[in-house]
């Protein structure tokens, strides 16, 4: 699965029009519709915006095991994750360079 089959995969499963998912976003319903069918490639931080807003939240889990690292998760409903865009980041390089790490081993 792609990314834009994961972003209208959520969006499907929300039941929420491509117009209530822009007005979560604060952007145009155009904006939604290219992110859908791949007129525009999305950022980390696009995927886990449209991803909150469908009810959905993004992770990465490693494969070796441990614990997983959640993408902006931002959300009011869930203050113990409050993980700011920065942090997410910072914990997004860590990760990608202990993969680098591995695959070097």
């Amino acid at each position: 699965m792609d990314v834009q089959q994961a972003m209208r995969a959520m969006v499907d499963a929300s039941g929420m029009t491509h117009r209530q998912i822009s007005a979560r976003l604060g952007r145009y319903e155009s904006y939604v519709s290219q992110l859908l069918t791949r007129q525009s490639v999305p950022s980390v931080d696009t995927v886990a915006q449209v991803a909150h807003a469908c009810g959905y939240r993004l992770e990465l889990v490693p494969m070796a095991g441990g614990d997983a690292l959640v993408i902006g998760d931002e959300c009011d409903d869930a203050p113990d994750r409050d993980m700011t865009i920065a942090k997410t980041k910072e914990l997004l390089t860590k990760a990608l360079a202990n993969l680098d790490a591995m695959e070097s081993d």
